[in-house]
């Protein structure tokens, strides 16, 4: 079984973004910490509709061309040190701003079919050029912002033209459908991975692109009550995030629901999610899955996350496993219907 550790790059985007010096570049110097100990190299997901927004704005603001320096000596550091880089969207940023102090975020179009076509090929463009500007190898798979990658058709041709042949947004069961967050994963394959055409979560062997989910698990609602309770009566040092933003809020329904019903989450190495990282990862051993996808953000580490990331590690690196990157695929042919396997 090939093991991927994978980790979105970005800000918050809640009323307060933090900073990219103690979301990301801090995060990832504490996350590297426990990676070195393994030499063991991650896959990074760099948020590059921030990048190309900081780009826009690094002339008019001096706070703002140093984050830009700052984020591109990093991400550039990450890839020579063996870690993988892949292009996260998130395009609400084009509809943000900066007003000299701090980032307004606007997430009326959080998701990327909220725009036309034609802006959906535009920024896609933006953001893969941008990103493989600071790169020595071109990235080649997306990662939706919020995992919202539905309808994909609008967005395929967007990514074949900038050379993105594989999409890792999808977990079996997922779904949401709030203001901002709309996906709905329960008819994907229980597989880890497969081919598909314009719907990721419908197979087709000779389909355009590759799929490698990111690994899910079912959980009680008791887990929800338990990671309540450690935010309430836990060690505050263990469960605080290294990022210093503030995420988008979740609707008292969702919250709710997670409270009352099972549900799938993916598979994450965040704040106390990290707990059941290992017991997901014998899951997958057991099911003799082809790949195990884990994701994270280092703005939601915290140090109980690190604990648990060092634990899973060890057993993977004592087992003679280790973590690897992503491979890349065929040259794809983009056909105009899906056809099913």
């Amino acid at each position: 079984m090939r093991v991927l550790l994978t980790f979105d790059y970005e800000l918050f985007f809640g009323r307060q973004t933090g900073t990219p010096q103690a979301c990301m570049i801090h995060a990832c110097d504490r996350l590297l910490q426990v990676l070195d100990a393994y030499a063991a190299k991650a896959v990074f997901f760099v948020d590059a509709s921030y990048l190309v927004r900081l780009r826009d704005y690094s002339g008019r603001s001096v706070r703002l061309e140093r984050d830009y320096a700052d984020v591109i000596d990093h991400v550039r550091w990450l890839e020579s040190c063996g870690h993988q880089i892949q292009l996260h969207v998130h395009p609400h940023w084009f509809d943000s701003s900066y007003d000299g102090h701090s980032w307004n975020m606007v997430t009326d179009r959080y998701r990327l079919t909220q725009w036309s076509s034609q802006e959906i090929t535009k920024l896609v463009s933006r953001c893969a050029q941008e990103l493989n500007a600071h790169l020595k190898h071109k990235a080649f798979v997306f990662r939706a912002g919020g995992w919202c990658v539905q309808p994909f058709s609008p967005i395929a041709r967007a990514l074949l033209s900038n050379g993105i042949t594989a999409d890792s947004s999808v977990y079996h069961g997922g779904q949401a459908a709030s203001a901002t967050h709309q996906f709905d994963f329960r008819s994907a394959p229980q597989h880890a991975s497969w081919q598909f055409n314009t719907d990721p979560c419908q197979p087709d062997r000779q389909g355009a692109f590759t799929e490698l989910a990111i690994s899910s698990l079912r959980v009680s609602p008791f887990f929800y009550w338990r990671f309540a309770l450690s935010r309430l009566f836990g060690a505050k040092h263990r469960h605080r995030s290294f990022g210093d933003g503030r995420a988008i809020e979740n609707g008292h329904s969702h919250l709710l629901h997670l409270l009352t019903h099972y549900s799938h989450m993916a598979v994450s190495v965040d704040g106390y999610k990290s707990t059941l990282l290992r017991h997901a990862y014998q899951q997958a051993q057991r099911k003799h899955l082809s790949h195990f996808v884990a994701m994270g953000h280092p703005k939601s580490l915290t140090p109980c996350s690190l604990e648990n990331l060092r634990a899973w590690l060890g057993d993977i690196y004592a087992s003679g496993g280790q973590l690897e990157g992503y491979q890349r695929s065929r040259q794809p042919v983009l056909k105009s219907e899906p056809v099913d396997a």
